[in-house]
């Protein structure tokens, strides 16, 4: 790790880590609102209402941005991913577990996607791209990390490239039913699967004020806005 970048909590990314690994295979139940992250029909039709803005508003930006080269981070079981291979040339995707790439090579099956393993903290682009992607991943990167995180992206853009940000926004009925009420200042969680194992993870939920003014704080623009519920998303540029 290097010498600009916090290490006191390299005990609890490797927890975090372990986490997504351990919950691979669970995952989407949380984006398809199953199981335990079933809330009931008037939730569920409310979340997937702002899915739907989400997903609209990134294929508005890509078809006027029209990115060919784009870096996803944290790429997960590919449920960006099968959005953005259909819409670029080229997608170099993410994430520091084996077991969600395995995933998101399953359900995505595109030829223009290459998959790399790595923690996405110790790792550094090695070429620059019209478009960094994340989604669910800026709230998981502590803030005594955001800023040497935001130089990686940086380093990763090419002139005239913008990065875009999908994540969470503070919503009890959000996560799983027997989770607890997510707390807005404490920046950790703690997370349990289904087999009832838990696990602490980072989670701060950015609200679009905020990231708007710590990302001006280190040199980028940003548009984020935030969906009627669950969801903030927009672009950010340098």
């Amino acid at each position: 790790m290097s010498a600009d970048v916090p290490s006191a909590d390299a005990p609890l990314i490797a927890e975090q880590i372990a986490y997504y690994r351990a919950r691979a295979g669970e995952y989407d139940e949380w984006w398809f609102r199953t199981g335990r992250y079933d809330r009931g029909p008037e939730w569920n039709t409310a979340w997937f209402a702002d899915v739907a803005i989400v997903e609209a508003a990134l294929f508005a930006f890509l078809d006027a941005a029209r990115p060919q080269r784009v870096l996803e981070l944290a790429c997960g079981t590919g449920l960006f991913t099968r959005h953005l291979a259909p819409r670029v040339s080229h997608v170099t995707a993410v994430d520091a577990s084996p077991e969600v790439i395995a995933c998101n090579r399953a359900r995505v099956n595109a030829q223009n996607v290459e998959y790399v393993l790595a923690d996405l903290f110790e790792w550094t682009p090695p070429e620059r791209y019209d478009l960094v992607f994340m989604s669910f991943w800026l709230s998981h990167v502590p803030l005594a990390r955001f800023e040497p995180f935001w130089s990686i992206v940086r380093r990763g853009l090419a002139p005239g490239g913008h990065a875009y940000v999908i994540d969470s926004a503070l919503d009890p009925t959000s996560t799983a039913r027997d989770h607890r009420r997510p707390d807005a200042e404490s920046g950790i969680v703690t997370r349990k699967l289904n087999d009832g194992r838990q696990f602490r993870v980072v989670k701060l939920f950015h609200e679009p004020a905020k990231v708007h003014q710590r990302l001006a704080a280190i040199g980028f623009e940003s548009a984020i806005e935030r969906t009627p519920r669950y969801f903030i998303h927009g672009r950010v540029s340098r």
